[in-house]
C-alpha cells in the first residue's frame, strides 16, 4: 500500500479553547437547516470567532426556532434567547423574524463560558448573555 504524504500531521493539535472572561466576538459564519438530532426541527447556526484569541476554536451557537408543536413557555424562552443574541450582535429584526445574511461579520464584545459534558468529557465554549439586553430593547 502507498504512503500518503500528510506534511504537519505530527505536530497537529486540537485549536485552544478560550477561557471564562469577556472576548472580542465576531460572527463569520451563519446556517439554517435541520437540527441533528432531530430533523424536523429546524434551527440557526452561527459559528463565532473569538478575535482576541487568534488560535481558538470557533463558537458554535444554535438559535431554536419555532416549533409549532412546542409548549408554549419553552417557545417563550426560545424567542428570548434568540432575541439576546439579536441584539448582542447588532443583527435587526422585527416581529417577523431576521435575515441570515445579516448575522455575517456582525462583531460583539461579551462574556464566555467553557462547559464540559459529562456523559462525552467534551469541553465547549458557550455566549453568555445577560437578560439586560433585551430589557434596554423594548
Amino acid at each position: 500500500m502507498a504512503k500518503v504524504t500528510y506534511k504537519g500531521i505530527a505536530d497537529a493539535k486540537p485549536p485552544e479553547l478560550v477561557e471564562d472572561d469577556e472576548h472580542q466576538l465576531r460572527i463569520t459564519r451563519a446556517t439554517y437547516g435541520p437540527g441533528k438530532t432531530d430533523p424536523t426541527k429546524f434551527r440557526t447556526e452561527a459559528i463565532i470567532e473569538v478575535m482576541d484569541v487568534p488560535d481558538s476554536q470557533g463558537i458554535f451557537h444554535y438559535l431554536g426556532d419555532p416549533n409549532p408543536d412546542g409548549d408554549e413557555k419553552s417557545e417563550k424562552f426560545k424567542a428570548l434567547m434568540t432575541k439576546k443574541f439579536l441584539v448582542a450582535f447588532g443583527i435587526d429584526f422585527d416581529g417577523e423574524g431576521f435575515e441570515l445574511d445579516d448575522f455575517i461579520g456582525k462583531t460583539y464584545t461579551g462574556r464566555t463560558k467553557k462547559t464540559k459534558d459529562e456523559t462525552t468529557g467534551r469541553e465547549s465554549v458557550n455566549l453568555v448573555l445577560p437578560d439586560s439586553l433585551v430589557q434596554e430593547v423594548a
